[in-house]
């Protein structure tokens, strides 16, 4: 069984995750005022470390003004803590200033740079008008956010991460 992404108009699996992501996507649009040009499905980006690269995926990113402004993952249904620290990890390797973990019935929005929770719940999420102020995430935390990651590739999705020599 399959669903069709409200963005891409892909078809997906029908899975609860994937069920959780096309109600956040319709509600950016729909309730948020974002443009669906504004919001990338699936986005794959390069995580490099010593070893090599790693590659990555959040759930959804929106750019604002060309730039990463928001980066979220959305979680199967009681699983949203993993998905926090997994979020924050993307969005500081990505350096947008707000991360977010939802699962639906729940969505914890959190500032990038200080890692802390900004807002809890649906309505929590920015809407298309929030005012962003961009920085550099220091580099400790971008070089503990790649480890992180390379951690959630290889447990939370069972990948098997392969690194590429660079």
């Amino acid at each position: 069984m399959f669903v069709r992404d409200y963005i891409t108009g892909l078809a997906f699996w029908d899975t609860p995750k994937e069920r959780v992501r096309q109600n956040v996507e319709r509600f950016l649009v729909e309730e948020k005022g974002f443009s669906p040009e504004e919001i990338l499905v699936d986005y794959e980006f390069d995580v490099r470390i010593p070893e090599g690269i790693a590659k990555a995926t959040v759930d959804l990113l929106i750019r604002l003004e060309g730039k990463n402004a928001i980066v979220i993952m959305c979680a199967p249904p009681s699983t949203l803590v993993p998905y926090e620290r997994l979020a924050l990890a993307c969005a500081r390797v990505l350096n947008a200033p707000i991360a977010i973990a939802t699962d639906w019935k729940d969505a914890t929005v959190m500032d990038t740079y200080t890692g802390e929770v900004i807002g809890k719940g649906r309505n929590a999420i920015p809407s298309r008008d929030v005012k962003l102020e961009w920085k550099e995430v220091p580099e400790e935390k971008v070089e503990m956010a790649k480890r992180i990651l390379i951690a959630y590739l290889e447990i939370l999705h069972c990948k098997g991460c392969r690194i590429e020599r660079a």
